[in-house]
């Protein structure tokens, strides 16, 4: 696992309409196969039986559309590579839970990438030059390690904070707080928004008889002042007014940016008329940004849609869309049909991930980490579902043998 959280760092950057990936394609792809075949030779060894989703199998399936559909990529050499990677990761996902089981799976990830993020923070503290960057467009102040964009840096913070909620064994609060508060700096607003909604709507039904929740909240509030001061003080110069302190977070267009979700509705409109010729097939994962980058009328480099099923339809076409939502749905009503924490658990996971794609191609950036985790998440969930429904079978048949044992004539 913790290859595959090493996999998720992108440790240079790159023209993203530029036919040269650079050592940083290589990098991901390699270290993904290596953990692959790793956990297929002990799969294979230890005679395990595949713990396969019907959520990892409709996966699985958009994946396989992705990779044919690279055909029409502007580069399909790339979106090829881009939808094995895709498939490699639903295929780790599988093979990690069926060898160490869901729940530990989580747990090494949650931990991997606590270490990487620490790692990258120390290094970036030892360089000397400034802690958060400035963006060019908002003004904003935000962090942001090696290769990683800021937004994706929040979003693999928010999430790795929320995946440690299935740890067996609660992490402790400072775990916790570092990612609040890489979340916080990242400057991520639909990431922090989304993240303090859930933990709120999660946490706040049992405030009043959980000192926990007291203490989190605290830690998160003192992660949160102490950025923003902090961020308002190197960038802005000393001022004490409420406006220089929340500009590092929300920027000076805030008010433009909620019209036009920060550009993304413009290249929402540029993907129209790709979008429109992908009835049956996409054009590979990542595979149309030249058309999102040139169409758009914003200086948009990212060369995606920042839209999570707009890129599903890009990647694979309205059928590839189609089997990916519903193997999403199905794991969802799964979820919901799960009792107690694990429910609640599932959902806000579930929640975030949704929540997030509407700004964000989330589903298979970061190395398909949100796709990794709904399945990993969605095996706990069938496997606590499956033991539900062999314990009711079982007291059913206890509560018939008792029954024909005092009646056997059954008078």
């Amino acid at each position: 696992m913790f290859l595959y959280a090493v996999s998720l760092i992108k440790f240079f950057d790159r023209d993203p309409l530029s036919i040269h990936v650079g050592p940083q394609g290589p990098i991901e792809l390699v270290v993904l196969i290596v953990v692959a075949l790793t956990l297929l030779r002990v799969v294979n060894q230890g005679r395990w039986e595949l713990i396969v989703t019907p959520s990892a199998k409709a996966f699985l399936a958009f994946g396989a559309i992705a990779v044919v559909s690279s055909v029409f990529s502007f580069y399909p050499l790339l979106s090829l590579a881009k939808g094995m990677s895709f498939i490699l990761v639903c295929g780790i996902a599988i093979l990690a839970s069926t060898v160490f089981g869901s729940s530990q799976v989580i747990r090494y990830l949650y931990y991997s990438i606590i270490i990487i993020l620490a790692i990258e923070l120390v290094v970036k503290l030892a360089g000397g030059g400034p802690l958060l960057d400035i963006d060019d467009y908002s003004g904003r102040a935000r962090l942001s390690l090696f290769g990683v964009h800021p937004t994706l840096l929040g979003e693999l913070s928010a999430v790795t904070l929320l995946s440690g909620l299935w740890l067996p064994k609660r992490p402790p609060l400072y775990y916790q707080g570092f990612l609040f508060g890489m979340t916080i700096a990242s400057g991520s607003r639909t990431s922090i928004s989304l993240l303090v909604v859930i933990l709120l709507v999660i946490w706040l039904p049992s405030a009043q008889r959980n000192k926990r929740f007291v203490s989190l909240c605290c830690c998160m509030g003192c992660s949160l002042a102490f950025v923003l001061l902090v961020g308002s003080q190197m960038s802005y110069g000393p001022s004490a007014d409420v406006a220089s302190i929340s500009r590092p977070l929300y920027g000076d267009t805030l008010a433009t940016d909620l019209q036009s979700l920060n550009g993304r509705t413009d290249v929402w409109d540029a993907a129209a008329p790709v979008v429109a010729h992908s009835i049956f097939l996409g054009y590979g994962l990542g595979g149309a940004r030249d058309v999102l980058v040139n169409n758009s009328s914003w200086d948009w480099v990212a060369g995606d849609a920042h839209n999570a099923l707009i890129d599903l339809i890009l990647g694979g076409g309205f059928p590839a869309l189609l089997i990916f939502v519903l193997g999403w749905t199905g794991a969802v009503r799964r979820a919901w049909r799960s009792r107690g924490p694990m429910r609640i658990r599932a959902l806000a996971i579930y929640a975030y991930i949704a929540g997030f794609g509407i700004v964000a191609p989330n589903l298979t950036n970061l190395q398909g980490l949100s796709t990794f985790l709904i399945i990993t998440v969605d095996a706990m969930v069938c496997a606590e579902l499956a033991l539900s429904r062999a314990r009711s079978l079982e007291r059913k048949r206890a509560s018939f043998a008792e029954a024909f044992l005092e009646n056997p004539a059954g008078t």
